[in-house]
């Protein structure tokens, strides 16, 4: 359960929902699903960002805090900093993501998913009755002509 105030418990949960995202993502029963499931990975990109940058800057208020296990801390500065550059750096590839996501969001609100092909022959072959029409005049059995033509009788 989300706490809100231990980022370490949240990033966990986050982790394990996202596992499990990609386990069930791999099929939908309901196209119109997918649309739900970009709106709410769109919130998350966002999210994720706002984590990544709000982690960046924490790296960079404590730098003069960081040191190496060997209590050197011009080095743990250093790796501070760096540790920030490329957290800016994944925030924004995931701005970018989320842009290209968005995209996709949009274009797929836009259709009207229709059932598949199969599905739509299975439909159909289920509500036939099971017997064929009856045979016309112009039909190839010319026993069915004469029996149902009613001036040859």
């Amino acid at each position: 359960m989300r706490s809100y105030d231990n980022p370490a418990a949240d990033a966990n949960e986050a982790a394990e929902a996202l596992r499990g995202l990609a386990h069930a993502s791999r099929t939908f029963t309901d196209p119109a699903d997918s649309y739900r499931v970009l709106g709410s990975l769109s919130t998350a990109l966002a999210s994720l960002q706002q984590s990544l940058d709000q982690l960046a800057a924490w790296h960079e208020r404590n730098a003069d805090r960081a040191a190496h296990d060997d209590g050197d801390h011009a080095a743990g500065r250093s790796d501070a900093v760096v540790a920030g550059e490329y957290l800016r750096g994944a925030a924004g590839s995931v701005r970018q993501a989320h842009g290209a996501l968005n995209e996709a969001f949009n274009h797929n609100g836009r259709i009207a998913w229709q059932p598949s092909i199969d599905a739509a022959r299975t439909a159909q072959s289920r509500s036939r009755t099971g017997r064929l029409a009856p045979s016309s005049a112009f039909g190839t059995d010319p026993t069915a002509r004469r029996d149902s033509d009613p001036l040859r009788r």
